[in-house]
């Protein structure tokens, strides 16, 4: 893919800040989208500019300036919303009857109006999903419902997600495209951005630019797109890291070796066939007979710092055990964040320290990102210290996906995203400012008491 020019780059945050001066002049519309609401525009050839919201404003999905949604179910007399009022009706029945039970009490007339309800919202859904038609681009624009484009791209890719999410279509990007495709106009690029407040499990920053959902749009945006048309952040491959290239050791004995891992570099294969330090110091180390280098954890590719690996299987079961317990395993990684938003940290940020525990879980919809969940996430506890300014130490108790990442810059964490940081962050920088500094632990076989350290490179 060809990447665009740092004077694009400009005209992104120009058109970004044009929309946001457009929404505020909206008095009706600032109570709703302050809470938080993503927007999005499209370039196309010829330098014409579509805008997006997602969703609705106030209700509607017709808003001058701002391309129509692919299907508009809210007419007042239709299908949907006769049918939608039908299942509202039958949800206070329900909670009428439930509040005339003792607690936990159970009936077959409520379990009976539960199935129904059930069911009748399911077939809703599928009504709506078929009336969902979207169209592919140019040369020959076709329009196909998102039901089956969802089937083909599950069939085609190993999705596990055959039936469109709740909300399919109703984002900025579909609607766009779809838009474009059906007037005969060649996308060139598309971008999205979050207006107003985070919302409560998920970091949005505002005016931040994300890319689209993966479980609602990247089915239908495969099926929508044209190949040469950019998506807006895009992330550059990494610097080719070719397996002849010498990883840097930090320490070495008979059963583990620590190497230097550069932030861009996968510290595993992955699905995108990208290089990867294991597989690197597999090749490096392709002469000692007998060896079976195996990643006792993982950095993001973001990260840089220590990355151990055991030499034989006995030695990585034996880690993964000591890894298991936290107790017997220290990590301490260095970070520079956003400026402070925190308010429970007050005071000088340097002399700031204390215990950050969020739960954490994966966000479907946006994978890789993790999402705070109070209800079914995973524990997740990190020790801070700030440095000097902006500079914090970070000693993760568990090791949860993107764990130092999110309590960075969740509200509820620092509240301070660190710098660079391209899923979590709001702060541009050519890398992402997080390094894993020292290594402490015990020896599963000599017992020893092993530190590893490695100098934080910014």
């Amino acid at each position: 893919m060809e990447y665009l020019s740092k004077d694009t780059l400009v005209n992104f945050k120009t058109i970004r800040d044009e929309i946001i001066a457009d929404v505020e002049s909206h008095e009706e519309w600032r109570e709703e989208v302050s809470r938080g609401k993503m927007f999005g525009f499209l370039i196309a050839e010829g330098g014409r500019v579509l805008k997006a919201y997602s969703g609705q404003i106030c209700g509607r999905s017709d808003w001058e300036g701002y391309v129509p949604a692919i299907y508009d179910y809210l007419q007042p007399d239709g299908y949907f919303k006769t049918h939608e009022a039908e299942i509202s009706e039958l949800n206070r029945r329900i909670r009428e009857a439930e509040a005339q039970l003792p607690k936990g009490k159970r009936t077959r007339e409520v379990e009976e109006m539960k199935h129904e309800r059930k069911e009748r919202s399911q077939a809703l859904q599928r009504w709506l999903f078929s009336q969902f038609t979207v169209t592919s681009p140019l040369p020959s624009p076709a329009g196909r419902e998102i039901l089956s484009i969802f089937t083909e791209y599950a069939q085609r890719t190993g999705s596990k997600q055959v039936v469109p999410p709740s909300g399919t279509g109703e984002c900025c990007t579909p609607k766009l495209l779809n838009y474009a495709n059906q007037h005969g106009l060649k996308p060139l690029a598309v971008a999205e951005f979050w207006y107003g407040e985070s919302p409560k499990g998920v970091i949005r920053h505002h005016g931040q630019f994300y890319e689209p959902c993966q479980a609602k749009c990247m089915p239908l945006l495969w099926y929508m797109m044209p190949e040469d048309c950019v998506v807006y952040p895009f992330r550059p491959l990494p610097p080719p890291s070719p397996a002849e290239r010498e990883l840097e050791v930090l320490w070495e004995d008979d059963y583990y070796l620590a190497i230097n891992k550069p932030s861009g570099l996968l510290s595993v294969p992955g699905k995108r066939n990208l290089p990867n330090a294991e597989e690197m110091v597999k090749s490096q180390r392709s002469k000692v007979k007998g060896l079976r280098v195996k990643a006792c954890h993982r950095l993001d590719m973001d990260t840089s710092g220590i990355l151990l690996f055991a030499k034989t299987e006995d030695a990585f079961v034996a880690m993964q055990r000591l890894f298991a317990e936290h107790d017997k395993v220290r990590k301490e990684y260095e970070a520079i964040v956003a400026p402070l938003k925190s308010p429970q940290l007050g005071g000088e940020p340097s002399c700031s320290k204390g215990v950050i525990s969020l739960p954490l879980s994966a966000d479907f919809e946006h994978r890789p990102m993790q999402r705070v969940d109070y209800e079914n996430g995973k524990e997740a506890v990190t020790e801070y210290e700030f440095i000097d300014g902006n500079r914090v130490r970070l000693f993760p108790l568990t090791g949860r996906t993107h764990q130092l990442r999110i309590h960075c810059a969740h509200p509820d964490g620092l509240n301070s995203p660190i710098v660079g940081d391209p899923l979590y962050g709001n702060t541009h920088a050519e890398r992402m400012m997080l390094h894993a500094t020292r290594l402490t632990f015990e020896h599963p076989f000599t017992h020893e008491t092993i530190k590893i350290e490695c100098p934080t490179p910014f």
